[in-house]
Protein backbone atom coordinates (compact mmCIF):
# COMPACT_ATOMS: atom_id res chain seq x y z
CA UNK A 1 0.00 0.00 0.00
CA UNK A 2 3.10 2.43 0.81
CA UNK A 3 4.64 2.25 -2.32
CA UNK A 4 1.08 2.71 -4.47
CA UNK A 5 -0.07 5.40 -2.40
CA UNK A 6 3.08 7.38 -1.96
CA UNK A 7 3.84 6.77 -6.07
CA UNK A 8 0.13 8.06 -6.52
CA UNK A 9 -0.02 10.74 -4.77
CA UNK A 10 3.43 12.21 -6.20
CA UNK A 11 2.52 11.76 -9.51
CA UNK A 12 -0.63 13.64 -9.14
CA UNK A 13 1.01 16.20 -7.47
CA UNK A 14 3.98 16.19 -10.08
CA UNK A 15 1.64 16.08 -12.51
CA UNK A 16 0.32 19.88 -11.47
CA UNK A 17 3.30 21.54 -10.80
CA UNK A 18 4.81 19.87 -14.35
CA UNK A 19 1.41 21.12 -16.22
CA UNK A 20 1.72 25.00 -14.76
CA UNK A 21 5.82 24.93 -15.69
CA UNK A 22 4.95 23.46 -19.54
CA UNK A 23 2.92 26.49 -20.01
CA UNK A 24 5.64 28.50 -18.97
CA UNK A 25 8.04 26.58 -21.30
CA UNK A 26 5.89 26.47 -24.31
CA UNK A 27 5.43 30.43 -23.97
CA UNK A 28 9.21 30.44 -24.05
CA UNK A 29 9.33 28.00 -26.68
CA UNK A 30 6.93 29.17 -29.12
CA UNK A 31 8.32 33.29 -28.76
CA UNK A 32 11.59 32.87 -27.77
CA UNK A 33 13.45 29.74 -29.36
CA UNK A 34 13.00 25.80 -28.26
CA UNK A 35 17.05 26.33 -27.68
CA UNK A 36 16.45 28.91 -24.74
CA UNK A 37 13.57 26.75 -23.69
CA UNK A 38 15.25 23.73 -23.27
CA UNK A 39 18.31 25.27 -22.09
CA UNK A 40 16.44 26.14 -18.88
CA UNK A 41 14.49 22.89 -18.60
CA UNK A 42 17.73 21.26 -18.36
CA UNK A 43 19.02 23.46 -15.66
CA UNK A 44 16.15 23.66 -13.72
CA UNK A 45 16.04 19.79 -13.70
CA UNK A 46 20.18 19.00 -12.99
CA UNK A 47 19.24 21.43 -9.86
CA UNK A 48 16.47 20.13 -8.76
CA UNK A 49 18.06 16.17 -9.32
CA UNK A 50 20.69 17.53 -7.23
CA UNK A 51 17.92 18.78 -4.61
CA UNK A 52 16.70 15.33 -4.25
CA UNK A 53 19.72 13.40 -3.79
CA UNK A 54 21.16 15.58 -0.70
CA UNK A 55 18.16 16.78 1.39
CA UNK A 56 16.68 12.72 0.55
CA UNK A 57 19.57 11.16 2.11
CA UNK A 58 19.74 14.01 5.16
CA UNK A 59 16.38 12.78 5.51
CA UNK A 60 17.54 8.90 5.47
CA UNK A 61 20.18 8.80 6.60
CA UNK A 62 21.44 11.32 9.14
CA UNK A 63 18.79 12.72 10.57
CA UNK A 64 16.79 10.46 13.60
CA UNK A 65 13.79 9.04 12.08
CA UNK A 66 11.42 10.22 14.78
CA UNK A 67 12.62 13.35 14.56
CA UNK A 68 12.01 13.67 10.82
CA UNK A 69 8.66 12.16 10.92
CA UNK A 70 7.88 15.02 13.10
CA UNK A 71 9.17 18.13 11.63
CA UNK A 72 8.55 17.22 8.37
CA UNK A 73 5.03 15.43 9.15
CA UNK A 74 3.73 19.31 10.43
CA UNK A 75 5.17 20.52 7.39
CA UNK A 76 4.12 18.43 5.19
CA UNK A 77 0.63 18.85 7.09
CA UNK A 78 0.65 22.52 6.30
CA UNK A 79 1.59 22.05 3.24
CA UNK A 80 -1.31 19.78 1.93
CA UNK A 81 -3.60 22.41 4.12
CA UNK A 82 -2.67 25.25 1.94
CA UNK A 83 -3.91 23.10 -1.23
CA UNK A 84 -6.73 21.85 0.70
CA UNK A 85 -7.89 25.38 0.97
CA UNK A 86 -7.05 26.65 -2.14
CA UNK A 87 -9.90 23.66 -3.45
CA UNK A 88 -12.20 24.20 -1.26
CA UNK A 89 -12.33 28.06 -1.56
CA UNK A 90 -12.27 27.35 -5.60
CA UNK A 91 -14.36 24.69 -5.39
CA UNK A 92 -17.07 27.07 -3.68
CA UNK A 93 -16.36 30.15 -6.00
CA UNK A 94 -15.03 32.19 -3.63
CA UNK A 95 -11.87 32.07 -5.56
CA UNK A 96 -11.45 31.92 -9.32
CA UNK A 97 -9.89 28.83 -11.00
CA UNK A 98 -6.66 28.36 -12.26
CA UNK A 99 -6.55 29.33 -16.06
CA UNK A 100 -3.53 28.28 -17.67
CA UNK A 101 -4.71 30.24 -21.58
CA UNK A 102 -5.07 33.19 -19.13
CA UNK A 103 -1.53 32.02 -17.41
CA UNK A 104 0.15 31.57 -21.07
CA UNK A 105 -0.99 34.84 -22.46
CA UNK A 106 0.58 36.84 -19.36
CA UNK A 107 3.88 34.87 -20.11
CA UNK A 108 3.82 35.79 -23.57
CA UNK A 109 3.13 39.65 -23.12
CA UNK A 110 5.75 39.75 -20.81
CA UNK A 111 8.48 37.89 -23.37
CA UNK A 112 7.51 39.35 -25.71
CA UNK A 113 7.87 42.96 -23.65
CA UNK A 114 11.62 41.81 -22.96
CA UNK A 115 13.40 41.59 -26.41
CA UNK A 116 11.25 40.82 -28.59
CA UNK A 117 10.99 37.57 -30.93
CA UNK A 118 14.25 35.37 -30.67
CA UNK A 119 13.98 32.63 -32.82
CA UNK A 120 17.81 31.52 -33.21
CA UNK A 121 20.59 30.76 -30.48
CA UNK A 122 19.96 31.07 -26.74
CA UNK A 123 18.03 33.69 -25.66
CA UNK A 124 19.00 34.87 -21.94
CA UNK A 125 15.41 35.80 -20.70
CA UNK A 126 13.80 33.25 -22.20
CA UNK A 127 16.33 30.63 -20.71
CA UNK A 128 15.87 32.32 -17.32
CA UNK A 129 12.11 32.65 -17.39
CA UNK A 130 12.11 29.08 -18.40
CA UNK A 131 14.51 27.95 -16.20
CA UNK A 132 12.55 30.13 -13.08
CA UNK A 133 9.19 28.32 -14.32
CA UNK A 134 10.57 25.24 -14.16
CA UNK A 135 12.68 24.94 -11.22
CA UNK A 136 10.25 27.20 -9.36
CA UNK A 137 7.39 24.90 -9.60
CA UNK A 138 9.38 21.69 -9.49
CA UNK A 139 10.76 23.02 -5.74
CA UNK A 140 7.10 21.84 -4.61
CA UNK A 141 7.31 18.64 -6.15
CA UNK A 142 10.84 18.27 -4.79
CA UNK A 143 9.29 18.62 -0.75
CA UNK A 144 6.58 16.13 -1.76
CA UNK A 145 9.60 13.56 -3.50
CA UNK A 146 11.52 14.27 0.27
CA UNK A 147 8.78 14.32 2.64
CA UNK A 148 6.89 11.12 1.32
CA UNK A 149 9.88 9.40 -0.17
CA UNK A 150 11.92 9.97 2.74
CA UNK A 151 9.58 8.49 4.94
CA UNK A 152 8.63 5.97 3.59
CA UNK A 153 9.41 4.97 -0.01
CA UNK A 154 11.95 7.68 -2.13
CA UNK A 155 11.80 5.22 -4.75
CA UNK A 156 8.34 5.07 -5.21
CA UNK A 157 8.04 8.58 -4.93
CA UNK A 158 11.01 10.12 -7.33
CA UNK A 159 9.21 7.69 -10.04
CA UNK A 160 5.93 9.29 -10.05
CA UNK A 161 7.76 12.67 -9.82
CA UNK A 162 9.30 11.13 -12.74
CA UNK A 163 6.93 9.57 -14.36
CA UNK A 164 4.35 12.14 -14.13
CA UNK A 165 7.15 14.68 -16.05
CA UNK A 166 7.41 12.20 -19.10
CA UNK A 167 3.70 12.11 -19.14
CA UNK A 168 2.91 15.79 -19.31
CA UNK A 169 6.51 16.62 -21.76
CA UNK A 170 4.75 13.86 -23.99
CA UNK A 171 1.52 15.34 -24.48
CA UNK A 172 3.29 19.25 -24.10
CA UNK A 173 5.11 17.70 -27.56
CA UNK A 174 1.85 16.69 -29.26
CA UNK A 175 -0.12 19.24 -28.63
CA UNK A 176 2.39 22.38 -28.05
CA UNK A 177 -0.85 24.55 -26.50
CA UNK A 178 -1.56 25.23 -22.99
CA UNK A 179 -3.43 22.06 -21.38
CA UNK A 180 -6.17 23.89 -20.46
CA UNK A 181 -8.62 20.45 -20.72
CA UNK A 182 -6.55 18.82 -18.32
CA UNK A 183 -8.77 18.91 -14.43
CA UNK A 184 -5.90 21.16 -12.91
CA UNK A 185 -8.04 22.35 -10.18
CA UNK A 186 -10.19 18.60 -9.45
CA UNK A 187 -6.25 17.03 -9.22
CA UNK A 188 -4.85 19.95 -6.82
CA UNK A 189 -8.41 18.94 -4.52
CA UNK A 190 -7.45 15.18 -4.52
CA UNK A 191 -4.09 16.38 -3.63
CA UNK A 192 -4.40 18.44 -0.92
CA UNK A 193 -6.61 15.89 0.57
CA UNK A 194 -4.10 13.30 0.53
CA UNK A 195 -1.08 15.54 1.75
CA UNK A 196 -3.24 17.08 4.65
CA UNK A 197 -3.54 13.21 5.30
CA UNK A 198 0.14 11.55 4.74
CA UNK A 199 0.89 15.05 6.85
CA UNK A 200 -1.59 14.02 9.63
CA UNK A 201 -0.45 10.83 10.01
CA UNK A 202 3.83 11.72 10.19
CA UNK A 203 2.74 14.55 12.43
CA UNK A 204 0.77 12.12 14.85
CA UNK A 205 3.95 9.82 14.75
CA UNK A 206 6.60 12.07 15.25
CA UNK A 207 4.06 13.18 18.54
CA UNK A 208 3.56 9.52 19.69
CA UNK A 209 0.05 9.27 18.74
CA UNK A 210 -0.04 5.16 18.10
CA UNK A 211 -2.60 5.17 14.59
CA UNK A 212 -5.53 2.55 14.45
CA UNK A 213 -3.58 -0.31 12.65
CA UNK A 214 -0.48 1.85 11.43
CA UNK A 215 -0.31 2.72 7.64
CA UNK A 216 -4.24 1.77 7.25
CA UNK A 217 -5.91 4.45 8.81
CA UNK A 218 -4.23 6.65 5.65
CA UNK A 219 -7.03 5.69 4.29
CA UNK A 220 -9.58 6.65 7.11
CA UNK A 221 -8.08 9.91 7.18
CA UNK A 222 -8.06 10.72 3.43
CA UNK A 223 -11.70 9.78 3.35
CA UNK A 224 -12.67 12.26 6.32
CA UNK A 225 -11.38 15.21 5.05
CA UNK A 226 -12.82 14.34 1.91
CA UNK A 227 -16.72 13.84 3.17
CA UNK A 228 -15.66 16.97 5.53
CA UNK A 229 -14.24 19.64 2.85
CA UNK A 230 -17.32 18.25 0.19
CA UNK A 231 -19.74 19.76 2.91
CA UNK A 232 -17.74 22.43 3.53
CA UNK A 233 -17.73 23.50 0.23
CA UNK A 234 -21.93 23.24 -0.14
CA UNK A 235 -22.21 25.15 2.76
CA UNK A 236 -19.75 27.84 1.27
CA UNK A 237 -22.15 27.82 -2.28
CA UNK A 238 -24.86 29.43 0.31
CA UNK A 239 -25.17 32.55 -0.41
CA UNK A 240 -25.00 35.03 3.09
CA UNK A 241 -27.97 37.33 3.71
CA UNK A 242 -27.05 40.59 3.47
CA UNK A 243 -29.77 41.61 6.11
CA UNK A 244 -28.12 39.14 8.32
CA UNK A 245 -24.49 39.94 7.79
CA UNK A 246 -25.44 43.77 8.16
CA UNK A 247 -25.43 43.14 11.85
CA UNK A 248 -23.31 46.11 13.86
CA UNK A 249 -21.04 45.16 15.90
CA UNK A 250 -20.47 45.77 19.82
CA UNK A 251 -17.55 47.57 20.86
CA UNK A 252 -15.77 44.99 22.65
CA UNK A 253 -16.73 42.78 19.31
CA UNK A 254 -14.59 45.41 17.43
CA UNK A 255 -12.00 45.39 20.32
CA UNK A 256 -11.67 41.71 20.42
CA UNK A 257 -11.65 41.63 16.50
CA UNK A 258 -9.08 43.90 15.73
CA UNK A 259 -6.96 42.69 18.60
CA UNK A 260 -7.02 38.98 17.44
CA UNK A 261 -6.23 40.35 13.79
CA UNK A 262 -3.19 41.95 14.82
CA UNK A 263 -2.06 39.36 16.51
CA UNK A 264 -2.75 36.39 13.83
CA UNK A 265 -0.83 39.03 11.59
CA UNK A 266 2.47 38.80 13.30
CA UNK A 267 2.42 35.07 12.64
CA UNK A 268 0.55 34.30 9.29
CA UNK A 269 -0.73 37.03 7.37
CA UNK A 270 -3.72 36.72 6.40
CA UNK A 271 -5.25 33.00 7.62
CA UNK A 272 -5.48 31.11 11.18
CA UNK A 273 -5.31 28.26 9.67
CA UNK A 274 -1.55 27.45 10.05
CA UNK A 275 -1.57 28.78 13.77
CA UNK A 276 -4.41 26.81 15.13
CA UNK A 277 -2.89 23.38 13.36
CA UNK A 278 0.68 24.27 15.28
CA UNK A 279 -1.81 24.84 18.63
CA UNK A 280 -3.85 21.39 17.94
CA UNK A 281 -0.21 19.54 17.70
CA UNK A 282 1.15 20.98 20.29
CA UNK A 283 -1.84 20.36 22.76
CA UNK A 284 -1.73 16.63 20.98
CA UNK A 285 2.11 16.31 22.23
CA UNK A 286 1.06 17.50 25.71
CA UNK A 287 -1.61 14.51 26.15
CA UNK A 288 0.79 11.91 24.07
CA UNK A 289 3.58 13.09 26.53
CA UNK A 290 1.33 12.47 29.83
CA UNK A 291 -0.48 9.14 28.07
CA UNK A 292 1.55 6.14 27.28
CA UNK A 293 1.16 5.47 23.58
CA UNK A 294 -1.59 8.11 23.09
CA UNK A 295 -4.69 6.00 22.61
CA UNK A 296 -7.54 6.27 20.81
CA UNK A 297 -8.15 9.91 22.23
CA UNK A 298 -4.90 11.50 20.66
CA UNK A 299 -6.07 10.26 16.99
CA UNK A 300 -9.20 12.23 17.50
CA UNK A 301 -7.49 15.52 19.10
CA UNK A 302 -5.61 15.61 16.18
CA UNK A 303 -7.86 15.22 13.07
CA UNK A 304 -10.40 17.09 14.92
CA UNK A 305 -7.85 20.03 15.63
CA UNK A 306 -6.66 20.24 11.89
CA UNK A 307 -10.53 20.24 10.64
CA UNK A 308 -11.64 22.95 12.82
CA UNK A 309 -8.11 25.09 11.36
CA UNK A 310 -9.65 24.07 8.18
CA UNK A 311 -13.04 25.82 9.14
CA UNK A 312 -10.76 28.64 10.59
CA UNK A 313 -9.39 29.40 7.40
CA UNK A 314 -12.61 29.50 5.62
CA UNK A 315 -14.51 31.68 8.00
CA UNK A 316 -12.99 35.20 6.57
CA UNK A 317 -13.58 34.33 2.50
CA UNK A 318 -17.02 34.02 3.36
CA UNK A 319 -17.16 36.93 5.47
CA UNK A 320 -15.90 39.06 2.70
CA UNK A 321 -18.16 37.64 0.23
CA UNK A 322 -21.13 38.37 2.75
CA UNK A 323 -19.94 42.11 3.31
CA UNK A 324 -20.07 41.97 -0.93
CA UNK A 325 -23.50 40.84 -0.85
CA UNK A 326 -24.42 43.90 1.57
CA UNK A 327 -22.17 45.95 -0.79
CA UNK A 328 -24.07 45.63 -3.29
CA UNK A 329 -27.58 45.58 -2.06
CA UNK A 330 -29.62 48.87 -3.39
CA UNK A 331 -29.73 51.73 -1.10
CA UNK A 332 -33.64 51.83 0.41
CA UNK A 333 -35.54 54.56 -1.33
CA UNK A 334 -37.40 56.66 0.86
CA UNK A 335 -40.79 57.32 -0.27
CA UNK A 336 -41.51 61.57 -0.44
CA UNK A 337 -43.74 62.97 2.54
CA UNK A 338 -47.61 63.85 0.91
CA UNK A 339 -46.47 67.87 0.94
CA UNK A 340 -43.09 67.41 -0.09
CA UNK A 341 -42.66 69.75 -2.99
CA UNK A 342 -40.97 68.13 -6.25
CA UNK A 343 -36.97 69.29 -6.97
CA UNK A 344 -36.65 71.93 -9.30
CA UNK A 345 -40.25 73.22 -8.30
CA UNK A 346 -41.45 76.49 -6.79
CA UNK A 347 -43.69 76.81 -4.07
CA UNK A 348 -46.43 79.17 -5.12
CA UNK A 349 -47.57 81.54 -2.78
CA UNK A 350 -51.15 81.14 -0.94
CA UNK A 351 -54.03 83.35 -2.25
Amino acid sequence: MNVLLVGGVTFLAAAVEWVEALTIVLAVGLFKGWRSAFAGIVLALVALVALVAVFGVAVTKFIPIDVARGVVGVFLLLFGLKWLHKAILRSAGLVALHDEAKAFEKEKEYLLEHGGEVKQGLDPVGTLTSFNGVFLEGLEVVFIVIALGGLRDINSAAAGALVSLVVVAAVGVIFRAPLTRVPENAMKYVVGVMLTAFGTFFAGEGLGVSWWHDDVSILFLIATYLVVSLVLVQILKIQPSAQASARRQSGLERFVRAAALEVWGLFIGDSALALVVVIALLAVGLYTAKVQGGGGAAQVFVVAGILLAVIVGLVEPWRRRARAARAAQPAPTVAPAKDAVPAGAHRQPLP
